[in-house]
């Protein structure tokens, strides 16, 4: 069993190392660099989206019909696992 434990600890320190430094190095690029990624982004935003609008005043307008999606989405799933749990029920019950 202290083998296992051992193992784990080790392949531990082999991920959690370089990745831990990798999560520094990035910290460091995006802090020295934060206005020109905010720059880009708004740029293709601004070049990709209709009208030239960017993509926040798109979503903005288009929220209303994901919700509206999701929300029926919702209940669909609900009012099926709702006859789902009856029809086990009935069937436990005998009643067919």
């Amino acid at each position: 069993m202290r083998k296992v434990q051992f193992t784990a600890v080790i392949w531990t320190l082999i991920l959690a190392t370089p990745l831990t430094a990798l999560a520094l190095v990035l910290l460091a690029f995006t802090t020295q660099n934060l206005t020109q990624i905010a720059t880009a982004i708004a740029n293709f935003s601004i070049e990709t989206s209709a009208g030239g609008r960017g993509w926040v005043l798109e979503f903005a307008q288009r929220w209303p019909e994901l919700a509206g999606m999701v929300i029926g989405m919702a209940v669909i799933l609900m009012i099926f696992l709702l006859a789902r749990q009856s029809a086990r029920a009935d069937e436990k019950n005998g009643n067919h």
